[in-house]
């Protein structure tokens, strides 16, 4: 084993042990939402008025339809698709979430086995917020290395 598998082994375990009890809803914070019925023009200003890279796309009722992210937008753009498009042309309907009760580990597993970098928090079908990794690191590794020097 090379030293920094080992140092990944034991970050995963003090993580662990010591974040065990934190939820997706302690590390969530809101994600912005947009109507399903909504366009490519109008998600992307939705992206940069909200900066961030994700929206959660929601039917009348709130109820979770897919996710359109900077890189979807981006991808449409490219191929030269209209302004007007509607984004059920590009949202990923397939949708990777976890629930409020889902614990970090599980939060980093789905993240890391999918290689995504965010994902909604829903409960049934009704979208609660997001967690990333950005939100993993600033909210969970900078909480544990804190603790190491008090």
């Amino acid at each position: 084993m090379l030293p920094c598998e080992a140092a990944e082994k034991i970050s995963v375990r003090r993580i662990a042990s010591s974040e065990s009890d934190r939820t997706a809803v302690d590390i969530m914070e809101p994600i912005p939402t947009i109507l399903a019925s909504g366009t490519v023009q109008e998600a992307a200003q939705k992206l940069i008025q909200a900066d961030c890279s994700i929206l959660a796309v929601v039917s009348l009722e709130g109820n979770l339809a897919g996710v359109v992210t900077d890189w979807d937008i981006t991808q449409a753009t490219a191929v030269g698709c209209s302004d007007e498009m509607p984004l059920s042309e590009i949202m990923s309907s397939n949708v990777i979430s976890v629930t409020p009760e889902d614990g970090i580990l599980t939060i980093v597993r789905k993240l890391e086995h999918h290689e995504i970098s965010a994902m909604p928090v829903v409960d049934g079908q009704k979208v609660l917020g997001l967690v990333s990794t950005d939100l993993l690191a600033r909210r969970s590794l900078l909480r544990l290395l804190q603790s190491q020097f008090d």
